[in-house]
């Protein structure tokens, strides 16, 4: 993690390639100006953590990047923490106040819901938008669901959908005619 500036993916995968490092994964965001890049790297060899961790500061100026190195657990990738789940997406609007995101996620540990994935911020000073990916439980009501999230929201004047990723890509895929740029 570091302040966001040009050319950071640039200087780790370069760093990382003095190793022969591979990357097998990446998830790489920017919030709020700050950068975290997220990788899952193999080596030809192996690496102590504190190795890894002086290589890749030295792709940044000193004391630019927040590092944690983490070995990775053979098979990891494939212990689900939800089993036999369905894939929703759920995402709330409305104004913005302390302790939506919180409140959000304690109705759904509480059910047993895993979220894969947030992404949540302010358009403007007064309003709120969240987008969750949930690996929701497949012996679960997922239209109980929606209705318990919908009364939890309108509590506090939030506006909440949960669909299953299915039909939100449905619903949300913007798609050009074949002729659009021609």
């Amino acid at each position: 993690m570091s302040r966001d500036r040009v050319g950071i993916v640039r200087d780790v995968t370069t760093a990382l390639n003095k190793l022969k490092a591979n990357v097998e994964r990446v998830s790489q965001t920017v919030v709020m100006n700050y950068f975290t890049l997220t990788l899952v790297v193999t080596f030809p060899k192996l690496h102590s953590s504190e190795e890894i961790r002086e290589l890749l500061r030295s792709a940044g100026s000193e004391d630019e990047f927040e590092i944690s190195v983490k070995v990775f657990e053979p098979g990891a990738e494939k212990d689900a923490v939800v089993s036999n789940a369905g894939c929703f997406v759920l995402t709330v609007t409305g104004p913005d106040r302390t302790g939506i995101i919180g409140q959000i996620a304690a109705y759904l540990s509480g059910k047993g819901i895993n979220v894969i994935d947030l992404y949540a911020y302010k358009p403007d000073e007064k309003d709120f938008v969240m987008i969750s990916q949930l690996a929701v439980p497949s012996h679960m009501n997922a239209a109980q669901i929606q209705l318990d999230i919908e009364v939890l929201g309108r509590k506090t004047g939030l506006m909440a959908t949960l669909q299953h990723e299915n039909i939100f890509k449905a619903t949300n895929d913007i798609t050009a005619p074949a002729n659009f740029f021609s």
